[in-house]
């Protein structure tokens, strides 16, 4: 009688202990993804006017101020370098608790000078803005991609609804559609500057 109340006793903890780790484990997952979201607000507000001309150490140090952590990955040739980082809800996706989804960073120094910006948040669905050293600004819009470039030197609100990322998709227990990943699509494909 006695050991068949320590067996019952020894379940009920496991079948405790299991839940708790189950239940840490979705909690760590939500928080992981609000950490996610967290950074790429933070990243967006550094990149968003930050100049194609920019020098690399300049754009480091305040991507640090940021506190996102930024090193240059060496291409090919010798003196260009690209910066990459990416943040998403993984471990929800990996949980099946939310759909995948991923916000994209891109930077490309030549000469230790910024020659491009790359930013998309999605993954099946996907919006990506580009910042080149001469491209005009336009917007292109596909079945599930929006593709917006930005000018160098467009500096006007176009740029802001251009960065206008939906970042509380990170996360987000139903997937984005294409417009909901930004807002802005019809004030941007509508907009003078692509004209």
């Amino acid at each position: 009688m006695h050991k068949s109340k320590n067996n019952k006793q020894r379940l009920l903890f496991i079948v405790a202990g299991v839940i708790f780790v189950l239940l840490l484990t979705i909690a760590t997952a939500f928080a992981l993804a609000h950490r996610a979201r967290a950074e790429a607000e933070r990243y967006l507000g550094v990149i968003v006017p930050l100049h194609i001309g920019s020098t690399y150490d300049d754009t480091v140090a305040q991507l640090h101020n940021a506190n996102i952590p930024a090193t240059c990955l060496p291409s090919a040739p010798r003196n260009e370098c690209a910066i990459e980082l990416q943040f998403s809800n993984d471990l929800q996706a990996m949980l099946h608790l939310a759909p995948p989804i991923g916000f994209l960073g891109d930077l490309h120094f030549v000469d230790g000078k910024l020659v491009h910006k790359g930013t998309s948040l999605g993954w099946v669905e996907r919006v990506a803005v580009t910042e080149d050293t001469s491209a005009p600004s336009m917007v292109s819009v596909h079945q599930n991609k929006i593709w917006v470039a930005l000018s160098p030197s467009d500096f006007t609100e176009y740029r802001k609804k251009a960065y206008s990322f939906n970042l509380m998709c990170i996360g987000a227990l139903k997937a984005c559609t294409l417009e909901e990943l930004l807002p802005t699509i019809n004030d941007l494909e509508h907009s003078p500057s692509t004209k």
